[in-house]
């Protein structure tokens, strides 16, 4: 092999080092070593193909035969040479700002990819021709350098087209028409509804955003107890005067007394953008409105976790507490001296958010009586963790197993290391009220868990416990905490994640529940008037107490719970509306009927994805390459053929 067949494979050698050494090295000293040994080859490339140019210089075919390769890997070392303007060092060394820093890194990023593909792609294009047959015809290098620099470009284009639009996400609204429309879970809503609402809607006539609105408006008048008006502000001075309408371009969604207004606009460049996100503010008017103000009473004083992360830099429950108050739910703190006592006689749901320190027996005991005259508790646990809360579970027939679940298959990807396998991933649900909607959605969604508890059920006593969230297959209660599964020491036997509880509640105590608390709240009413308005969950003393458990506190952690737009939220925001829904005993549709698509999608094997990495990002444009230069080399080889038939 002469010295300058050597030239491609010293230059792909040297480049596939650079990239080891900036993508992969694991420590500085073997990423100087790649990175030095890779600048070594890529020059030793440049130094064989100067020299040739200077040994072709007197021979005019020699010199046509070399073709433009030397330039080409000339351009592929620029993109080299470009690369470390995309490194933090030097980012940092500007002084840029996070938006100047990530356009630096931007622009930088597509050149140097840019000049390194297409250069390296047309220098190796140009001497595969020249090397194949030892031919050196200057016409036929100069075709396949042609032909290999258009698909490096195609290709070139097809990447940048890519990069640029992932790093500048836009979205474009071609129809604001069909984003005003009524969500079903909106219609669902309006179905539910037990007594007339009223929408009044200002806007002049033949008004452009009227007509935008008004198939909405038809289709949630259509659906339920809910009358719309329609009424030009400058001619209804007094009926906008009431509701506070100082211009038109604006909806009022009424209910009695209580009111919510919906800004939106009378020009349509305007409203258009607000046009989009209607549903969703109608949805949210109509659960304000809509339902009646429950309280939700929370434990506090044993380390619970909050609306906002806390000192330990666990994350909070902001989102969790959005949704709640969307539902038209207030959240009331229940400190310690308080639950000793009793709870109070509005109380209908009792949470109890992943406490970390211990309840007192008193306090449980006001839980268990609680539970047992009809009420409903939420419990969220934080595994780990001695919260003395075993005698109210046993009550709930409910028992929590030893250990954190974990999973080597299902499960998210964080640090990238063993320790991701807590962080597990589950679309299992069971046959029940709560999780009957994420039942029907569970080949597109997954319930993320955090280092969660498992349970089982316990059976024998009055109250009956159901499955309403299992683990995947190959799940495992880790113990020593090296998340590598020990099949001797570390079960596999977990029933579920999420259990709920129910217990019937025996006629005679029902009755004696019923005068005890009738009594307690006309005390609490002649005490505070403004009490006697808030529904109690002892004047309709239920038919059975109910529970939901689940084995992880950080399933309703802000990064779990989210919404991502009308009629659409995340498996794990969907099983809090639900259970919260099922506890207080509500009938009314929730807020969205089925999780949308970009719930977490569950995520296969380390192997499983790198090959899914690999395949698109280098098997598609491989597979055009090698496309491309077949056709090319049939093409030229038809040619050949015809040229020595006709030369013969």
């Amino acid at each position: 092999m002469r010295v300058r067949h050597v030239a491609p494979w010293s230059w792909l050698s040297g480049s596939a080092l650079l990239l080891a050494g900036e993508r992969y090295a694991g420590f500085a000293a073997l990423r100087w070593l790649l990175d030095g040994v890779g600048c070594l080859l890529a020059a030793a490339t440049l130094g064989i193909c100067a020299a040739e140019l200077l040994r072709t210089r007197r021979e005019r075919k020699a010199r046509g035969a070399t073709g433009a390769s030397p330039w080409f890997y000339a351009l592929g070392a620029l993109g080299l040479v470009l690369y470390p303007l995309t490194t933090g060092t030097v980012v940092d060394r500007l002084g840029f700002d996070d938006d100047g820093a990530a356009s630096w890194r931007a622009a930088w990023t597509v050149a140097w990819l840019l000049a390194w593909w297409v250069g390296t792609a047309a220098a190796l294009g140009a001497d595969w021709t020249r090397f194949r047959g030892g031919d050196l015809a200057p016409r036929r290098v100069r075709a396949a350098t042609a032909a290999a620099l258009s698909l490096a470009l195609a290709v070139a284009w097809v990447f940048a087209v890519n990069y640029t639009a992932g790093e500048r996400d836009r979205l474009w609204e071609w129809s604001a028409l069909s984003r005003a429309r009524a969500s079903e879970a909106t219609l669902e809503l309006v179905g539910a509804l037990r007594e007339p609402v009223e929408v009044v809607a200002f806007f002049p006539p033949a008004n452009q955003v009227l007509r935008r609105i008004e198939p909405f408006l038809d289709e949630v008048a259509a659906a339920g107890p809910l009358e719309v008006t329609v009424l030009d502000q400058a001619l209804e001075p007094t009926r906008a005067a009431e509701l506070g309408a100082r211009e038109n371009g604006v909806l009022f969604v009424l209910r009695g007394g209580d009111q919510r207004r919906i800004e939106l606009d009378v020009d349509y460049e305007r409203a258009k953008r607000r046009l989009g996100a209607l549903d969703r503010e109608f949805q949210e008017a109509l659960l304000e409105i809509g339902r009646e103000r429950r309280t939700l009473y929370v434990t506090a004083g044993h380390g619970e976790r909050g609306e906002y992360a806390n000192d330990a830099g666990k994350p909070g429950l902001g989102n969790a507490y959005g949704i709640l108050r969307a539902l038209n739910v207030n959240t009331r703190n229940l400190p310690v001296a308080d639950l000793i006592q009793d709870l109070p006689p509005d109380a209908g749901v009792v949470a109890a958010l992943g406490p970390t320190r211990r309840f007192l027996p008193e306090e449980v005991d006001s839980l268990r009586r609680f539970w047992n005259r009809g009420g409903s508790i939420l419990l969220l646990l934080e595994p780990g963790t001695g919260d003395g809360l075993a005698p109210l579970l046993e009550e709930m027939a409910i028992r929590r197993l030893e250990g954190t679940v974990a999973n080597d298959r299902y499960h998210l990807r964080r640090d990238g290391g063993v320790s991701d396998r807590r962080l597990i991933l589950t679309n299992r649900f069971g046959s029940h009220a709560t999780t009957s909607d994420l039942s029907r959605a569970a080949s597109r969604i997954g319930l993320v868990l955090e280092g969660a508890a498992g349970l089982e059920g316990v059976a024998g006593g009055p109250a009956r416990s159901t499955v309403l969230v299992r683990p995947m297959t190959g799940s495992w209660l880790e113990q020593g905490g090296d998340f590598e599964r020990d099949r001797e020491a570390e079960s596999a036997d977990i029933e579920a994640l999420a259990m709920a509880s129910t217990l019937d509640i025996q006629n005679e105590a029902a009755a004696a529940g019923t005068t005890s608390a009738a009594s307690d709240d006309s005390q609490d009413a002649a005490e505070d008037p403004g009490n006697a308005g808030i529904p109690s969950a002892s004047r309709e003393q239920p038919a059975e107490s109910r529970a939901v458990v689940i084995g992880d506190i950080d399933a309703l952690a802000d990064d779990y719970v989210y919404v991502t737009g009308p009629g659409a939220m995340s498996a794990n925001a969907k099983l809090l509306l639900d259970a919260y829904s099922w506890l207080a005993r509500e009938g009314e549709a929730a807020v969205a009927s089925v999780p949308g698509n970009d719930d977490p999608v569950l995520q296969r094997t380390r192997g499983e994805s790198i090959r899914w990495f690999l395949g698109t990002v280098f098997g598609v444009p491989a597979l055009v390459l090698a496309t491309g230069l077949g056709y090319v080399r049939r093409r030229r080889s038809g040619g050949w053929r015809r040229a020595a038939k006709e030369a013969s």
